[in-house]
């Protein structure tokens, strides 16, 4: 067990990447003290000990001693189970703060807790947590969606902006949606580049090579889109309304792999909406465009 002087207590229950990332945080600023970290083993909440270096490692949620903080860092999919739970332990006291940084979900799943006397909310930092020891360094500034009971995040808003953190208001019923945006600008970023490693790959073009290619045109239009608007960073066949070449193309893709095929033409469909909207292409050749994106 590692010693820390008084201060507010978390509780950890499921400490992950995002868990073992804040907790450093927050430990390093001297805004809390890690008490417990409960995970799927003994080993693993050993392990997430290491990386913060405080707090004790816990097997069993019958273990749990009073805190002033918990944070359930657990998979979506057990989040409600793992609310249940802590409720059955009546470790709670009136006044203790329990939050989620689900993207997904909102604080309300944890309405057992609140049914005890607890504060619920959620908080969402916007960020890839793929390496702890590289999230310490990059975690300022970091977009955190939050919801919840208005006491608990007068208390969780401080101990996320002191760390780089900068917080806004999110609507409870439309968590999943708000989810769902992030899902698409990061997530599935990550998939377009595999579609595109892959396509370079049936063109000849071994993996190392491409991803050379793509690394500056990649952060090129990522910087344009923000520097710019997306309408104005496209560029390409659909910008100069080039059905002829987006037509070979789409061909080319359906003889090889119908659903790279598929991401093509409704990517392209967006794509063709944005080309509307910078207003630099004949209309006859845009239509043009759509009708090869639109055919069946």
């Amino acid at each position: 067990m590692f010693e820390s002087s008084a201060k507010p207590t978390l509780n950890i229950i499921g400490c992950g990447r995002l868990g073992q990332t804040l907790a450093y945080l927050w430990t390093q600023a001297d805004l809390v003290k890690v008490s417990q970290v409960l995970n799927s083993s003994l080993a693993s909440s050993q392990a997430a000990l290491e990386f913060i270096h405080e707090g004790q490692a816990l097997d069993s949620m019958n273990e749990l001693q009073a805190a002033d903080f918990y944070l359930l860092g657990t998979p979506d999919k057990a989040l409600a189970s793992t609310a249940e739970a802590l409720a059955k332990c009546y470790v709670l006291k009136a006044g203790d703060v329990v939050f989620h940084c689900s993207g997904a979900l909102g604080s309300d799943l944890l309405q057992p807790l609140a049914e005890q006397g607890a504060l619920i909310a959620s908080v969402h930092p916007i960020k890839s947590f793929a390496q702890p020891e590289q999230a310490i360094l990059s975690f300022a500034p970091t977009y955190c969606g939050v919801e919840g009971d208005e006491a608990a995040l007068k208390r969780l808003k401080p101990l996320f902006e002191q760390i780089g953190g900068i917080t806004f208001k999110i609507d409870t019923e439309h968590k999943t949606l708000y989810h769902a945006a992030s899902v698409f600008a990061c997530n599935y970023l990550v998939a377009l580049q595999s579609i595109s490693l892959r396509t370079f790959a049936q063109a000849g073009v071994e993996e190392a090579l491409a991803l050379n290619i793509l690394q500056p045109i990649v952060q090129d239009t990522v910087a344009n889109i923000f520097r710019l608007s997306p309408s104005a960073a496209l560029t390409g066949p659909i910008a100069r309304g080039d059905a002829a070449v987006v037509a070979k193309q789409l061909a080319v893709l359906e003889a090889t792999n119908d659903l790279d095929a598929e991401c093509y033409r409704v990517l392209g469909l967006e794509a063709l909406s944005l080309a509307t909207a910078q207003g630099k292409t004949a209309s006859e050749h845009l239509q043009a465009v759509a009708t090869v994106l639109k055919r069946s």
